[in-house]
């Protein structure tokens, strides 16, 4: 049985370098799926969750964008050889308008490039 979606904002299935900063820590990672809420990023360490971070999200084509985000859920993560790493729900929490619209345009871009391949596949 399929699991049904939650979510009322949807999500873009990309691949993204992100840079977690905290004033103790700095974390790499990969966005996995993102919507104008929040994302799934997969890393090898956990930023804070117990309190806030700024989120450098590295999109290509676009100045990089600094976004305000929360830890909501983690997870440990593992692939087909075995290795762990982490899965993290985050929740932005601020971002300025100039990156609140790139992250719309992208969304739109995103979901606009399904359609199109769905439309020439025939799905």
């Amino acid at each position: 049985m399929k699991k049904q979606e939650k979510r009322i904002v949807p999500r873009a299935e990309i691949k993204w370098p992100v840079t977690m900063l905290s004033p103790q820590l700095q974390v790499e990672g990969k966005i996995e799926n993102f919507s104008s809420k929040g994302a799934f990023v997969s890393c090898k360490e956990l930023p804070p969750l117990d309190e806030g971070f700024l989120m450098v999200i590295k999109a290509p084509d676009y100045k990089a964008m600094n976004l305000n985000a929360k830890v909501v859920w983690s997870t440990v993560v593992k692939n087909s050889e075995g290795d762990s790493s982490f899965g993290i729900g985050v929740q932005f929490t601020r971002m300025s308008p100039d990156d609140r619209q790139a992250l719309h345009k992208l969304i739109a871009k995103h979901f606009e490039m399904k359609t199109f391949h769905q439309a020439v596949d025939g799905e």
